[in-house]
């Protein structure tokens, strides 16, 4: 058994990751705040420290650098939740978004425990004593974590309840009980998507949103992309062609993945009876091209300028979306120095064409 101490200031999260780490046979510390948290792991050294970031008296980076401050607790693990990307995020062993998957939160503290932390003392990245700026952009940066934190934390939460609900149903709930809380949980994931995207947008339009590039093989992440949709949607014939030796690419996976969901979620939703989505891999001089196409209802040729723009929604779409994936996508697509384009058919179908430049 090992000792975790849990800091987050939602009484309502506290609990919820208490009660799933208490399930999985370890003992919880609570505390409500940062300096709460730092006085609890210096009475009684923790195995794992788990901390939210925006808390009262400490935020999570704070009390993490408390904690590598200090001699005796330098090497204790220390996983970081939250519902931005706060400055020093790389200093933690491990950060995990919010909302947290119930699976990934208890393989995470699996991993934690079963690994051997390093003994070397960490390098603070921030002075303590550094003075903060408050410029209009730090401002603005701050109030969007904060409309992140106050909106996901709650979602978080019930998500992670629907989840356990849902484990706790099992084989006794029946199928009416099973689909509604499968229906809560669809519903919360729509919520946190919208939310996600629109902190995105407004990242975007700052400039304040970076990329994180790291050289890679994109023939290998597109048919990783592309088996995953083809177990998440069984009925539709996803075709992937393409290059079978290594694409090198200096690109952020986790943004390139939201570019490519968001098309290809685009070419199921609207790829009308052929249920066909055809994914393509090519190259040109210094460029990498990803094609995704269907054979749906198309677009029309007077809407085709302004699909990529901010809160645009096609007439077909029927009122569906938030109108802004493709404006991200296409956004994302313009940091990785690339681009994303359109054409289209009415009646016959869309081809988006991804850009991306190749590794030097």
């Amino acid at each position: 058994m090992s000792l975790i101490l849990i800091a987050e200031d939602e009484e309502a999260m506290l609990e919820i990751f208490a009660q799933v780490v208490e399930d999985l046979g370890h003992r919880a510390l609570r505390a409500h705040n940062g300096e709460e948290a730092l006085l609890l792991a210096r009475t009684e050294r923790p195995d794992l420290v788990v901390s939210d970031h925006m808390m009262p008296r400490r935020t999570g980076v704070e009390l993490l650098r408390a904690l590598r401050a200090d001699a005796r607790l330098e090497t204790v693990p220390f996983l970081l939740l939250s519902a931005a990307n706060p400055k020093g995020l790389e200093e933690a062993d491990v950060f995990l978004s919010k909302p947290v998957e119930l699976e990934t939160f208890e393989e995470t503290v699996r991993k934690v425990l079963g690994s051997r932390p390093a003994a070397e003392p960490r390098n603070e990245v921030v002075p303590g004593g550094s003075r903060v700026d408050r410029s209009s952009g730090t401002v603005r940066e701050e109030m969007l974590n904060w409309v992140a934190h106050e909106i996901k934390t709650p979602l978080s939460s019930a998500r992670l309840n629907a989840q356990l609900l849902l484990r706790k149903q099992g084989k006794k709930s029946t199928s009416d009980e099973k689909r509604f809380t499968e229906t809560i949980l669809r519903q919360l994931d729509r919520m946190n998507t919208l939310v996600t995207s629109i902190l995105d947008a407004a990242r975007l339009s700052e400039g304040k949103l970076a990329l994180r590039l790291e050289p890679g093989d994109v023939a290998a992440f597109l048919q990783e992309v592309v088996q995953e949709w083809r177990e998440l949607q069984p009925q539709v014939d996803f075709l992937l062609k393409g290059p079978e030796q290594r694409v090198e690419l200096s690109f952020d996976a986790e943004r390139v993945r939201y570019i490519l969901n968001n098309l290809i979620s685009n070419a199921v939703k609207y790829g009308g009876e052929a249920r066909r989505v055809e994914v393509t891999l090519s190259l040109s001089p210094g460029l990498a091209i990803v094609q995704v196409r269907d054979w749906g209802v198309g677009i029309a040729a007077s809407e085709l300028p302004n699909v990529f723009d901010r809160f645009h929604r096609a007439e077909v779409a029927g009122g569906q979306g938030h109108g802004l994936g493709l404006y991200i996508a296409g956004a994302l697509a313009r940091l990785h120095g690339g681009s994303l384009t359109a054409q289209s058919t009415l009646g016959e179908g869309s081809t988006f064409s991804l850009r991306l430049p190749l590794s030097r």
